[in-house]
């Protein structure tokens, strides 16, 4: 409280404050509120995750496309179902995102003939701390799931790990006790995002948006000449935040979103055997009571399914054919440009 007090009751300190007040208010002054949209449809793309020129997550887009820019500065745009885009803004009051499709190999489509569904996923986890690039890691993981029951059986994994040797970034050992590294392998559940949604009876989707309690909190969008759906929300609601409290660190989870991309038509609702793609994304704040330690976190993870097929066996891929698929799809799916900077900045 000492230290309180000497700010802002001495002259330098009114002055540092003042400042702080008119740098912030400049920054606030300058930022405008940008829709993002679909180039073809104009529809707002929700959960964009957008990037500064160094990399660092500055935000998502809402529930209805916007997000606030800075005019001159460069930034990079990713979703998971749109090509990325860099641009520098120019006040422009729209920027449109161009729709990104992929073919996923198949082998056998008699799903109600044969017990299991097999897929493959190629992978990626981001995380960043304080800004910086702190772990990194893709891969392709395959999942038998029993077609009647939904139970999933996790195959074989081939991952690439990167982890920062940057000690400002560094985090006391204790802290790893409630979670240090966030990134993960991906998972495939019995019920997808939509089935979820649709099973909550204070959600229901209208006019593409979907609402919880008669909020906005996410978006449904049906691409119709491509036989998809994509489905967006803002998987935090009801709650502002989550905290966790634990050896007197303090972990609050104040961001989270997830988004699902499905093979659709008019006769079957979306299933774990209708995915295609998956993004969540999640903002955590790590602090201390006693210790110096404030922590921004960033966590992205993504997977796309890139090859399925039904079958009555599970025989999992060996790790030579993971191999030659991970080098396969990793150009498929190339590392956002300014990840990769970062990565060969650390390496």
């Amino acid at each position: 409280m000492a230290i309180i007090k000497e700010i802002f009751f001495s002259r330098s300190g009114r002055s540092f404050v003042l400042a702080q007040i008119l740098f912030l208010t400049g920054l606030a002054a300058s930022a405008q509120q940008v829709m993002l949209a679909d180039s073809i449809t104009w529809n707002p793309v929700s959960y964009a995750t957008v990037y500064d020129a160094n990399g660092t997550v500055i935000g998502r887009s809402d529930v209805g496309g916007y997000i606030r820019l800075q005019k001159g500065q460069e930034y990079h745009i990713s979703h998971i179902s749109y090509e990325p885009k860099s641009i520098v803004y120019d006040e422009d009051s729209i920027i449109f995102l161009s729709s990104s499709s992929y073919q996923m190999s198949e082998v056998n489509v008699t799903a109600k003939r044969k017990k299991y569904y097999h897929c493959k996923v190629y992978f990626r986890s981001i995380e960043h701390v304080d800004s910086c690039l702190k772990y990194y890691m893709d891969g392709i993981r395959e999942f038998y799931i029993d077609t009647k029951s939904r139970k999933v059986h996790c195959g074989n994994a081939v991952t690439n790990h990167f982890m920062s040797k940057r000690q400002d970034i560094a985090q006391e050992k204790r802290s790893m006790m409630i979670g240090d590294r966030y990134m993960a392998l991906p998972f495939l559940g019995k019920s997808t995002l939509y089935e979820e949604t649709m099973r909550n009876k204070k959600r229901n989707i209208k006019a593409g948006v979907v609402y919880a309690d008669s909020i906005a909190i996410g978006s449904c969008e049906m691409f119709p000449d491509k036989g998809e759906m994509l489905l967006s929300i803002d998987a935090l609601w009801p709650k502002n935040a989550l905290v966790t409290n634990l050896f007197g660190y303090t972990q609050v989870l104040s961001k989270h979103n997830q988004t699902e991309l499905y093979r659709y038509d008019d006769f079957n609702a979306p299933s774990v055997f209708n995915l295609k793609s998956s993004n969540s994304y999640r903002h955590l704040t790590l602090t201390h009571k006693k210790e110096n330690i404030v922590r921004d976190i960033d966590v992205e993870d993504e997977f796309y399914v890139v090859e399925y097929e039904y079958t009555d066996t599970k025989e999992s891929s060996s790790s030579e054919l993971l191999q030659e698929d991970y080098r396969k799809y990793s150009d498929m799916f190339p590392i956002p440009g300014r990840i990769r900077e970062q990565l060969v900045r650390e390496e």
